[in-house]
């Protein structure tokens, strides 16, 4: 005896793998969403990668104490994650409309609301 599957649960089936199949695309897709300024990260990771860049130049201005050469952001280029709180940034920015490549290396501990500044060079 042979079973012969109703219409209705083919329909029901199909609904369910096309969904499944959506989902799927959606989930790839986000994972494999295309680098912005070379750190190839989700949109969340590079927008905090950013943050974390705009810190680093910030805080350098604030501790060189040359209002002479104040430095302005312009962007991450890369990101080195040297521990859960340590990141080695190399960061784009302009001196005086001149842009120069830094390494900025920042601990950084959210869970408590710390950012430290531990290195700032020309690279």
């Amino acid at each position: 005896m042979t079973q012969h599957i109703q219409p209705r649960n083919l329909v029901i089936l199909a609904f369910f793998a096309i969904l499944f199949s959506v989902g799927v695309c959606v989930a790839t897709t986000r994972h494999l969403s295309d680098p912005v300024n070379g750190v190839g990260a989700w949109d969340v990771e590079k927008h905090y990668l950013q943050e974390l860049g705009e810190y680093a130049v910030q805080a350098y201005n604030l501790e060189s104490h040359d209002h002479q050469h104040q430095l302005t952001f312009q962007k991450v280029i890369t990101c080195d994650h040297l521990s859960d709180i340590n990141h080695k940034l190399t960061i784009q920015a302009a001196d005086h409309g001149v842009s120069h490549t830094y390494e900025a290396v920042v601990c950084d501990k959210p869970w408590i609301q710390i950012k430290k500044l531990v290195s700032f060079k020309l690279a």
